[in-house]
């Protein structure tokens, strides 16, 4: 099964910063499970990061993965790493934008993301045109009511939000997301699901 979402903006009159995204959380065990989403393995198709202030805005720098917590190029149970992140969040855990750099389609499209479900056996890959993902584990949910009443804690769904780089309206050196009057803005996300038994 696949979901495509298209996003598409054309500024009117002014250039215009233009990065949409999707927000959407994901526990493949089920929303209701109970199951938190740390003994999930995830592939992230990136060997760069843009580290952040403690504000968790980008510095403009980009650094390797290798060697940190962030090294996801190799599937990798998220719980092993999520204490070793750098992070002020309580609970840890990763809200980091990552530098796409998995081989193209023709179609446009890059691996951006692979995540698994050990109880339920699912997977989940994400696709993308941008050069961007921010990966994110839910740190801040505190007691949110979701789904028919369930409640949400901290560590209950994954993030992968392919995008343009965070704060690159201030960082020269981070691809533009600036838009001009009359230019398309035109982004491509997919999601494939499948069981892997």
């Amino acid at each position: 099964m696949e979901l495509t979402l298209d996003y598409l903006a054309i500024p009117r009159n002014k250039a215009t910063p233009v990065s949409l995204t999707t927000h959407a959380y994901w526990n493949l065990a089920g929303h209701n499970s109970g199951r938190d989403i740390l003994d999930n393995s995830v592939k992230i198709w990136a060997s760069h990061y843009t580290p952040t202030d403690d504000h968790l805005i980008p510095t403009g720098q980009i650094l390797p993965v290798e060697g940190t917590p962030l090294d996801f190029r190799k599937e990798t149970i998220v719980g092993t790493r999520i204490n070793k992140v750098k992070s002020n969040e309580k609970p840890p855990g990763f809200d980091n934008n990552y530098v796409l750099d998995g081989p193209k389609l023709k179609n446009g499209l890059k691996p951006a993301a692979r995540m698994k479900d050990p109880w339920s056996s699912r997977v989940m890959e994400v696709w993308s045109t941008a050069p961007g993902m921010q990966f994110y584990t839910s740190n801040n949910l505190k007691d949110t009511v979701g789904k028919g009443g369930f409640i949400y804690k901290p560590h209950t769904a994954l993030c992968f939000e392919t995008q343009g780089f965070p704060n690159a309206v201030n960082q020269p050196n981070f691809p533009s997301v600036i838009v001009k009057p009359g230019q398309v803005y035109r982004q491509t996300m997919l999601y494939k699901f499948s069981v892997d038994k």
